[in-house]
């Protein structure tokens, strides 16, 4: 069966759903058709020149990158700009542009995830809280005959959790009436006759990264051709994500040590070392991309080292004035750990589509 664009798009939105995307962002389809067929797919941090020639080279349908081409409004697309013919080689080429940018920094398999995961830490858990997935009740009116399968159905979707608790739902029973007008073709009852059928008010909790899937589960198990159901939302607090991560090393070390690793495992031969820490290292923070004051509290002491990257001088000057210690590793070593991973989960779900990493990888600072 071919895959379209669209296909894979709803993918990645499961994965790194918009809404975590924070509001200056443009995370989505940049440019391409949801319609169009995908064989080949090519990823990468920056669709760069080099990056949409290689594209352009190598026959591929669609490019997923990390940082979105554009971020703020455009008035034209024409030859005048490096943006404008990048555009113009991909729509002409039939290439799809998709970025999963901040919202695929906080998901739950997201780039700070796997940066921690990558150097090594233990009992990882979030730095801050940046947002909370929005919870919406569900409730739907079903025939005893059915309510098993539709209970089960919205389940298997992700409805239901509380905590660590699936398959939550509370079932009341009643009557449920209807009269089938013209037009109709009803799974119980005849035209023109008032129905009373015994039905449950089945009702669950549903996460918004899951409400359309499992609205739509509950539409395909529902033997009823209009099917009564409402949805509302919930003043409860859902799942939080976070915009960085905390995690226990597996064995102390000392600063020399650590900052090893992170070359290491981040396969970069620098780093930029800001203040000092003299003892051992235990617990250690990451931060993906470009680090941001507003969110790593530094008066904390969760953390003893932060790893992170693009640090600005101001930001160094207050870190080494506040006594604490961070790893600069840079943007593109911080971010690169994701490709792989999400290679790895495309390829998992879509069998009949090559998924390539760029050859054009490349960190654009050259230390001397």
């Amino acid at each position: 069966m071919s895959v379209k664009c669209g296909d894979i798009i709803e993918y990645l939105q499961e994965l790194a759903p918009l809404h975590l995307a924070e509001d200056w962002d443009n995370a989505g389809l940049i440019a391409g058709n949801r319609q169009s067929e995908v064989k080949r797919v090519l990823l990468c941090l920056d669709a760069t020149s080099k990056v949409v020639d290689e594209a352009v080279e190598r026959n591929v349908d669609m490019i997923i990158s990390h940082h979105p081409l554009i971020f703020k409004g455009i008035k034209k697309i024409n030859d005048d700009s490096i943006v404008g013919r990048k555009l113009i080689k991909l729509i002409g080429n039939n290439i799809s542009l998709y970025s999963a940018h901040t919202n695929l920094d906080t998901c739950e398999c997201g780039v700070n995830q796997k940066l921690a995961e990558a150097l090594g830490l233990q009992n990882i858990r979030n730095l801050n809280t940046y947002r909370e997935d929005k919870v919406f009740k569900l409730a739907v009116f079903v025939p005893f005959s059915h309510v098993d399968a539709v209970r089960e159905a919205i389940s298997r979707e992700g409805a239901g959790w509380i905590g660590n608790y699936s398959d939550c739902t509370f079932m009341t029973p009643g009557i449920g009436t209807f009269r089938p007008l013209e037009g109709t073709n009803p799974f119980i009852g005849s035209l023109g006759e008032l129905e009373k059928v015994d039905e449950y008010r089945l009702e669950t909790v549903v996460p918004e990264s899951r409400l359309k899937k499992v609205v739509g589960a509950m539409l395909k198990a529902h033997p009823y051709e209009e099917v009564a159901y409402d949805i509302y939302p919930l003043k409860i607090n859902g799942k939080a994500f976070s915009l960085g991560k905390i995690g226990d090393v597996d064995k102390q070390v000392n600063l020399n040590e650590f900052v090893d690793i992170v070359k290491n495992k981040l396969n970069t031969k620098y780093v930029r070392v800001i203040g000092e820490y003299e003892g051992a290292i235990e617990r250690v923070a990451v931060f993906c991309g470009s680090f941001d004051r507003d969110w790593v509290n530094f008066s904390s002491r969760e953390f003893d080292i932060l790893v992170t990257g693009d640090v600005k001088y101001h930001d160094a000057v207050d870190i080494v004035e506040s006594g604490r210690c961070v790893i600069d590793a840079g943007h593109f070593a911080t971010e690169q750990v994701i490709l792989p991973v999400i290679k790895n989960m495309l390829s998992e779900k879509f069998g009949n589509v090559e998924f390539i990493l760029s050859s054009m990888l490349a960190d654009p600072f050259n230390v001397i």
